[in-house]
């Protein structure tokens, strides 16, 4: 039970309780199912404090150190913690879908127990928030810190990350269909085994990201930046790449099939064995990358930069490689069955062992 002597204190106000505070030094500050209802409390200093089931209706906890306190069962209707210090704070079975939670920071905290559905947080801080297996699907998270933060498993289906900072956050094998994360921040994020399909990832920076196995069918990542990120095994079927860049990325069994990447840049990406069967790569660059045995059959690309990239035992059979650049690339038993390759750029390229039956628009003596 709550200490009575401490909670005459406590309703004397935040000033009067801080100095009170620091000059008493309480070992323990037991305020258990203490009602400190409307109270003006802003600013105040309750961490460490035992405050579990206590009623803080109305209560103005705005930027108040709410550190390391047990508010467990906790109550908030209608009360102001804007701004507030909750990290570390123990919160199983707490109440704040009425409070005013904006901007309160939540770093490293476990909010496993907490009900965020309906809630505004503002520009709230949840970097390292252990957040795993929550239903968070259609909420709104823009702009929200999540670096580092746990989310394995969690619901985020439709959930808006706009502009949000989720850098080394873990994902894997999050739900996230259809959700947002145009401009987000992904630098070294674990998306393995995330579920992303349809998910617009535009303008993201995923520099490192790691989307191994994930499902991004008809994900739009159109200007991500892709750079040194882990696709390995991930199904990407008729994704939006336009114009991202994936400069050193892993995309080895990727599936790529009927996905738009014209313009974006693959130079020294490794996709051995991907399928990029029927993809559009328009102007795409794959110099100096890793290409072998990967299926290229009816892909469209004219124009595409594949100087010094190793095609050894491709398969482009039926593709239009018209103008593209073939400059020094390794085509050792490569497939360019019916393939279209007029305009082709081929000076100091390697055909042993290529197969150019029914090429249109290239010499054989040309090899």
């Amino acid at each position: 039970m709550a200490d009575l002597k401490i909670v005459r204190h406590i309703k004397d106000g935040a000033e009067r309780w801080n100095a009170w505070r620091e000059k008493a030094l309480p070992e323990e500050i037991d305020l258990q199912k203490v009602d400190l209802s409307g109270l003006k409390l802003s600013g105040v200093n309750l961490s460490q404090a035992n405050l579990s089931k206590a009623n803080f209706s109305r209560a103005d906890l705005s930027n108040a150190n709410l550190t390391g306190a047990n508010l467990s069962g906790a109550v908030f209707p209608n009360a102001n913690l804007k701004g507030a210090d909750l990290r570390g704070a123990i919160l199983a079975q707490a109440n704040i879908s009425q409070a005013n939670v904006q901007d309160v920071n939540l770093a490293g905290t476990d909010l496993r127990s907490l009900e965020l559905r309906g809630i505004n947080l503002g520009s709230a801080n949840l970097s390292g928030a252990d957040l795993r297996g929550v239903n968070l699907s259609g909420e709104n998270f823009k702009k929200i810190n999540l670096s580092g933060a746990n989310l394995s498993g969690a619901y985020l289906q439709n959930t808006d990350f706009s502009g949000a900072n989720l850098s080394n956050a873990n994902l894997s094998n999050a739900k996230m269909s259809r959700a947002k994360l145009r401009g987000t921040l992904l630098t070294r994020a674990n998306l393995c085994g995330a579920l992303l399909d349809f998910a617009d990832i535009s303008m993201a920076g995923c520099l490192m990201a790691n989307f191994s196995e994930a499902i991004l069918n008809k994900a739009v990542l159109n200007k991500a930046n892709l750079g040194s990120a882990i696709f390995s095994g991930a199904q990407l079927v008729g994704a939006e790449l336009c114009d991202a860049f994936l400069e050193d990325a892993f995309l080895s069994m990727a599936n790529l099939t009927k996905a738009n990447l014209s313009h974006a840049d693959f130079s020294r990406t490794y996709l051995y064995k991907a399928i990029l069967a029927q993809a559009n790569c328009i102007e795409t660059k794959f110099r100096h990358a890793e290409l072998k045995e990967v299926d290229l059959s009816m892909a469209i690309l004219k124009q595409a930069n594949f100087a010094v990239a190793d095609l050894q035992n491709s398969y482009l059979g039926g593709a239009d490689l018209s103008g593209a650049n073939l400059m020094g690339a390794n085509l050792q038993n490569a497939n360019f069955a019916n393939a279209n390759l007029t305009d082709v750029i081929v000076e100091s390229t390697i055909w042993e062992g290529a197969n150019l039956q029914g090429v249109i628009g290239f010499l054989l003596q040309q090899k």
